[in-house]
């Protein structure tokens, strides 16, 4: 299993996610090796502030995601009507990243977990040639599988997306436990930030950003906290929050982390 869904499939079934099928028995990537997007991003934008900074690194995005929200940043690939991207696998990807004279490669954009197999080979690979590895995760995925790939992580920033698990479960489609499980063992592997997303209607006030600030010092007040605005995209139309809720949601998680950066 690997995500919180924990799918069972029948012959030629796709779990929820449509990037994992049931052929003859075995569990298959059906688009293994597919690239979304590739891009070179300051490494502030993953985002990582506290590693590497002032770097810029080789993003690599995948197809689908396990999770629902309906204001998906990025529904395009995410959630595709139609898949185009291109067969890389992963020792040439490795060359690229190389070769564009970056310190580290980004598995980002959609959700890289689900594509578990190809990124555990591609990190191999980009150790082996001294690149640095981040990953950008929704967390939604489950303690074994997050101890291998978070073991070959030298950086992550993970998705906390809401404060209670009622909304995770039925409007995220994710399981809050499980994201929470995921920051602490990567918290013991490698680097680790969190982003919060501020939604109007789901995290939108600073008693929901202290309880997620509170747990996430509980594992370490180190960590860095990102709480990024949120702006209209897929199923999802509110107005953006005003600049002022965001710096009120700051300051509250200030005052259970060390580091709390507002994007407005």
């Amino acid at each position: 299993m690997l995500c919180s869904h924990a799918c069972i499939l029948g012959e030629g079934e796709i779990g929820h996610c449509g990037a994992r099928q049931n052929v003859a028995g075995q569990m298959v990537l059906p688009f293994y090796a597919n690239i979304s997007s590739i891009a070179i991003d300051p490494v502030e934008k993953k985002p990582l502030r506290r590693f590497m900074p002032g770097t810029w690194t080789y993003s690599v995005g995948f197809w689908h995601c396990d999770m629902d929200c309906p204001f998906c940043q990025n529904w395009e690939i995410s959630h595709p009507h139609h898949i185009d991207g291109s067969t890389i696998f992963p020792e040439r990807l490795i060359e690229m990243a190389l070769e564009s004279g970056c310190p580290s490669i980004s598995f980002t954009y959609s959700e890289p977990t689900i594509h578990l197999e190809y990124v555990v080979e591609a990190m191999r690979v980009a150790h082996r040639h001294g690149l640095k590895t981040i990953l950008v995760t929704n967390g939604n995925i489950l303690a074994e599988p997050a101890r291998e790939i978070f073991a070959l992580t030298d950086a992550t920033n993970i998705d906390y997306k809401a404060a209670d698990a009622e909304t995770y479960r039925n409007v995220l489609g994710g399981s809050l436990p499980v994201v929470r499980k995921c920051i602490y063992i990567a918290s013991r592997l490698c680097h680790v930030e969190v982003t919060s997303l501020a939604v109007p209607g789901i995290l939108d006030n600073p008693s929901q950003i202290e309880e997620i600030a509170q747990y996430i010092a509980s594992v370490s007040p180190d960590i860095p906290l990102h709480i990024t605005r949120y702006h209209p995209a897929w199923h999802y139309h509110k107005a953006p929050l005003l600049p002022e809720s965001l710096t009120a949601m700051r300051e509250a998680a200030q005052r259970h982390l060390k580091f709390v950066y507002a994007y407005f």
